[in-house]
């Protein structure tokens, strides 16, 4: 028999194991791909290529690598195990470990081959339907599928090395192991060694660091630094893979004291603690994925289910007119009358006056320009504007916010500058000390605010919104008499009003409102075509200034909402949809992989009188365990770092609602997947029983 003849027969015995293999490999060169079309999209690299949104992507990219690693090395080494025997039988009948690694290199390379070519034509099709169908859901900024070389070297190189280095192993295993261990290796039970002291420690590290985790993000104990967050997020990610080893432990040390209970599970809890290994790799995996699965899809659907919330909160009023000294000349009553005129109806209309000078603030270690028009109003006009009280002093301020936090906000010194923000040089632009600051502002008189004179509100004053000209989401509110003493050293350019109304404003006569005032302001029809032209796109610096002065439509700012999220939602969904994709695959191998392991064990326990019913029962619990442990933790975890993520927000308990609709259907999505593998997994295990 030629060595050919050897290869041949025994990939065609071995053709069901290599079957479970190339389906391992050529799913996650699909996966692999399918992110890569995502990362490299030309359409996602234009919308969202320079925001911090495509660096979380980029970072999904690590979490993505990390499971392709971890899958291929469990299904290479339970592969690896299983050819223990036929191993042995080649070396006992002359063949040399020069000559193994041959055949092991030859495999390879035909698997290497065909995984490449279906995970690339699978990823294609599937990605294609993918994007297709995201694109019906959102309709707006609609993202196009474009095959790219890029994704494929991304796929192609992350898989080659994964490859190669399992090869690598592959070859040091069988250079390095003697007969004895390569004929027994099949027949050894992964026999995990655990230590009760190390579990404890890890489920008290673990609740630790979920504790101080959102202490630390809302400030509430310290300002933390990136590298804390960063280590107790990592702890929170690490300790579950001992936990889980400790939990199999801990659940059959408690049942022992139920007697019945433990005797029903005997059976169960002993192959359990026997194959601790194998149970604790694959549960911890797949509750990591679920995690990123549900935080992803979940984001996604509350973030859309509460669109509308949001909005209401960043624009309390429907229309919103700020007028200049040079443009915009139309009073409260007029621009009323204008939009009953046309359908709309007023409940709400008021006028606020304010001033733009620059702010400059302590940031800690040296002082900086805060804004260039920081937004100052006077005591008496806030009160009348909110129905309030406020008694300042002259060295009080309120700082004003519309977007409600629940991270405590300190308002830090600063110091406003009664001058021209367009005369701002380059020495005011950078960061240096207080000395500095002043001997800049010399010729300006100054006013400062000591960080403990500063009182924050959050109060629906204004809308919030970026324009090319300023942020109105913020404003310094401050006494009557230093108002006046600013106001009496500013430009006319300097002083504004900005009117606000509320009611039911119809889009005619919004439009109609726009009409008038472009045409009142000079204007020709290419200005305020739309609520975009007032963002920070423009090149023509005071055609960006008249683009700012558009009106604010509340209905215009939702669909604005809409519209730039829809990128965001496909992204996210993209990627929550990858990560569910890959635990139900971890799952699924682990059936099909551990069905002839458990075969011998199921004819033990068939000789020692276990019938075939009562077999059926002990399997069902263990795949059960298997499946929903891992599937409750990774929905937890999933919950928990979504309430992370959201909880400087004043609506985060509703968001988390949301995304607890979410995680319920993804348990009841699990649920049926676990019938459907169970049917698959018994109807194997018990076939010839």
């Amino acid at each position: 028999m030629t060595f050919s003849t050897i290869v041949r027969k025994n990939f065609l015995y071995n053709a069901k194991k290599y079957l479970s293999l190339y389906f391992v490999n050529s799913l996650t060169v699909a996966i692999l791909f399918m992110f890569g079309s995502l990362l490299y999209n030309p359409d996602v690299l234009r919308q969202v290529g320079d925001t911090s949104l495509y660096g979380i992507v980029r970072f999904a990219l690590v979490g993505v690598v990390l499971f392709a690693f971890v899958f291929i090395t469990y299904s290479n080494l339970t592969f690896l195990k299983y050819r223990g025997k036929e191993f042995g039988m080649y070396i006992t009948l002359g063949m040399t470990t020069k000559n193994l690694i041959k055949m092991l290199f030859l495999e390879n390379i035909g698997i290497v081959a065909v995984s490449l070519a279906s995970g690339f034509v699978s990823g294609g099709v599937f990605g294609k339907l993918f994007f297709m169908g995201l694109n019906q859901i959102l309709i707006a900024n609609p993202i196009t599928f474009e095959l790219n070389g890029a994704s494929l070297l991304l796929s192609g190189g992350i898989f080659l090395m994964v490859f190669a280095g399992n090869f690598l192993f592959n070859m040091l295993y069988l250079r390095k192991i003697s007969i004895t261990d390569v004929l027994q290796a099949a027949k050894k039970r992964e026999i995990g060694k655990y230590s009760t002291v190390l579990g404890t420690i890890a489920i008290i590290v673990f609740a630790v660091s979920l504790f101080l985790l959102p202490q630390f993000m809302l400030g509430k104990l310290s300002d933390a630094s990136t590298l804390i967050i960063t280590i107790l997020i990592v702890l929170t990610m690490v300790a579950p893979y001992i936990i889980f080893g400790t939990l199999i432990v801990v659940i059959k040390s408690v049942l022992k004291h139920f007697k019945k209970t433990y005797n029903n599970n005997l059976i169960v809890m002993s192959n359990l603690s026997h194959r601790l290994l194998s149970f604790k790799a694959t549960m911890y995996i797949v509750s990591l994925l679920i995690a990123g699965a549900l935080f992803f899809i979940g984001m996604t659907y509350a973030m859309y289910a509460t669109t509308e919330e949001n909005n209401d909160q960043d624009y309390p009023f429907d229309v919103m007119v700020v007028e200049s000294d040079l443009y915009n000349h139309m009073d409260a009553g007029e621009i009323e009358s204008l939009l009953k005129a046309n359908g709309s109806d007023v409940v709400q209309n008021k006028t606020l006056e304010y001033l733009q000078v620059p702010g400059f603030q302590y940031y800690g270690e040296s002082w900086g320009l805060w804004d260039t028009h920081t937004m100052i109003i006077s005591e008496g006009n806030f009160n009348r504007h909110m129905n309030t009280r406020y008694n300042l002093s002259p060295d009080q301020a309120l700082f004003a916010r519309v977007h409600q936090e629940n991270r405590e906000y300190v308002a830090p010194d600063t110091i406003l500058a009664v001058m021209d923000p367009e005369v701002i040089g380059e020495e005011l632009q950078n960061d240096g000390s207080k000395e500095d600051l002043l001997r800049a502002l010399e010729d300006y008189t100054v006013k400062e605010f000591k960080t403990g004179s500063v009182k924050e509100v959050t109060v629906p004053y204004i809308n919030n919104v970026q324009t090319a000209n300023s942020y109105f989401g913020h404003a310094l509110v401050i006494d009557d008499k230093v108002y006046e003493q600013i106001k009496s050293g500013v430009g006319k350019s300097q002083m504004n009003k900005v009117h606000l109304l509320k009611g039911d404003i119809r889009e005619d006569g919004f439009q109609a409102l726009v009409n008038s005032l472009r045409e009142r302001n000079g204007l020709d029809s290419t200005y305020w075509k739309d609520s975009s032209s007032s963002l920070l796109n423009e090149t023509n610096e005071e055609r960006e200034k008249l683009e700012g002065l558009r009106p604010v439509h509340k209905d215009e700012g939702l669909k604005r909402q809409l519209e730039s999220n829809g990128t965001i939602f496909f992204i996210i969904i993209f990627l929550g949809a990858l990560f569910a994709i890959a635990s139900g695959v971890v799952l699924y191998h682990k059936v099909l992989s551990d069905i002839d392991d458990q075969k011998e064990r199921v004819l033990s326990l068939k000789r020692i009188g276990v019938t075939r019913k009562e077999i059926i029962v002990i399997a069902s619990k263990e795949l059960a365990m298997t499946f929903f442990l891992p599937s409750v933790f990774g929905v937890g975890l999933g919950l928990y770092y979504f309430y992370v993520l959201f909880s400087n927000q004043n609506i985060v308990l509703r968001l988390v609602e949301k995304a607890g609709w979410v995680a319920l259907l993804f348990l009841v999505l699990q649920v049926m997947f676990y019938f459907a593998s169970r049917r698959k997994y018994i109807s194997e295990l018990c076939r010839n029983l």
